[in-house]
């Protein structure tokens, strides 16, 4: 790749990068009037993702959602972009939108246009799909949670291609399975090495943020093993007037996964799901430890006082990220509650999930975790544990030096604080098959699903504000790329 050396150019260069970071006020009367009325357009579109759609019903909205976001881009973009939509699995669509660069270099912008159902009780509308502007905030499903991208990425280049600040190319993918485990986007990684073998960057915006008073990003996520431990120790169903001499399914269930953790607070006692933490969570240190800690416990629904959690969020905050632990999903093959006295089930299934820290081995720890909860079951029960899905956490490779200066200076010139890397304990599946499909590249993984974004419950919401520093932000990163003589 050529680079260009001119200490003339150089300095040309970071005037422009200065005159990004004075355009707050541009960006955000932009984007309010360009951006946000298309966004709310989009939210009203019921483009569910193939896993909550098993008959195809919302192929035609997913369709119409892709259509629209590319209607707009081709109004906004710069001049000379290409858009198109792949259709390689006709329920799952991929938008293409592939700007050109006035210097070296490519970034592929990763985002998704896919939902989640919205059909729970929505204070702030009617339903999920009517937005609504309130309190500087806009309500709706999908405006944070994959809708956001798509204009933050071109509202940036065209704010740079307004004031004629040189920017990379940039190829934006929006996936329509993100929220269905990605199962589709792999389908259409020969169409991005065609496009773009090997790019310099990738981006993207779909991650949560612990507050709006700095950037966050990802630097690693946990993994997770699915199973069905099923118990079966009766003929048939008993009646409890059995108790004491019938064995308890759910009793000898709950003996083996003791086993394994510790119940009430669900770590793991297993030593093959032990990682080495590190002393914090978060870049910042104490601070943002423990900023990231009553981000989780206020997610968590954490309210009443625990000893050694809730009266230091600092430390708090490694616990469900860096130590592994156990929930119980569902049991099946309970009988009502309305029953007298009740029943003694002949068998049951617990749905169990076992999350475990960022790169840590999770094939080999659910071969440890099988071996554990099925060797000599209790009353000579016949024990079965099935993982349903094995997925690894994902650990983020070193950031280029010039784009952690970068990440910085549009952190506290729009935000007011330094930029901080985490880890939490969710996973995005997407990044770790987009990682494996471009190994080397450096991921940038950011975005504003704050506090109190309820990007998966009702209520959904973009901050707006936030909206604008982000944006400001990825035109500034757009710009440093442009200036720097550090990329691979």
């Amino acid at each position: 790749m050529k680079q260009n050396n001119s200490e003339n150019f150089r300095k040309v260069e970071l005037d422009m990068t200065d005159l990004v970071s004075n355009s707050l006020q541009e960006i955000g009367r932009s984007f309010d009037e360009e951006a946000l009325p298309s966004l709310s357009e989009f939210i009203r579109i019921r483009n569910l993702s193939p896993a909550f759609d098993p008959e195809g019903e919302a192929t035609a909205n997913t369709h119409a959602a892709l259509e629209h976001v590319a209607n707009w881009a081709a109004d906004h973009a710069p001049d000379g972009s290409a858009i198109k939509t792949l259709t390689h699995v006709e329920h799952a669509p991929l938008l293409v939108i592939d700007i050109p660069g006035t210097v070296d270099g490519t970034v592929i912008c990763y985002g998704h246009l896919d939902k989640q159902p919205a059909d729970s009780d929505w204070s702030a509308a009617e339903s999920g799909y009517t937005p609504v502007l309130r309190d500087g905030k806009l309500f709706g499903r999908g405006g944070v949670d994959g809708g956001f991208a798509p204009y933050c990425y071109v509202s940036a280049i065209a704010t740079l291609d307004r004031l004629g600040i040189a920017h990379p190319r940039c190829i934006i993918i929006l996936e329509t399975t993100e929220k269905s485990h990605s199962i589709h986007l792999p389908r259409y990684f020969p169409d991005l090495r065609a496009a773009c073998d090997t790019p310099d960057l990738i981006i993207a915006l779909d991650s949560i943020c612990a507050d709006y008073d700095r950037i966050w990003y990802m630097q690693g996520y946990r993994g997770v093993i699915d199973g069905n431990l099923t118990i079966a120790a009766l003929d048939k169903d008993a009646h409890s007037g059995a108790a004491g001499m019938a064995p308890s399914t759910v009793g000898i269930g709950m003996e083996l996964l003791n086993r394994v953790c510790d119940l009430p607070s669900g770590l793991m006692k297993l030593d093959s799901f032990r990682a080495q933490k590190p002393r914090h969570l978060t870049t910042g240190g104490a601070e943002t430890d423990a900023i990231a800690g009553r981000y989780f416990l206020r997610s968590a629904g954490v309210t009443r006082d625990i000893p050694t959690i809730t009266d230091d969020p600092a430390a708090a905050a490694s616990l469900p990220v860096w130590h592994s632990s156990l929930t119980i999903a569902g049991i099946q093959g309970l009988s009502s509650t309305n029953l007298t006295g009740g029943v003694l089930p002949s068998e049951v299934t617990i749905k169990i999930a076992v999350r475990t820290p960022p790169g840590h081995d999770s094939v080999s720890a659910a071969v440890d975790l099988e071996e554990a909860l099925v060797a000599d079951p209790p009353l000579n029960a016949a024990v079965d544990f099935s993982p349903s899905s094995i997925l690894s956490g994902w650990r983020a490779g070193e950031l280029p030096s010039w784009l952690k200066t970068s990440l910085d200076d549009a952190s506290r010139t729009f935000f007011g604080n330094a930029a901080t890397g985490w880890s939490i304990g969710g996973a995005y599946p997407e990044i770790e098959i987009i990682a494996q499909e471009f190994e080397d590249v450096p991921i940038l993984m950011t975005g504003v699903q704050g506090p109190d974004s309820n990007f998966q419950d009702a209520n959904e919401s973009l901050d707006i504000p936030a909206a604008h520093k982000m944006t400001a932000s990825i035109a500034k990163i757009f710009a440093d790329f442009a200036g720097s003589s550090h990329r691979v």
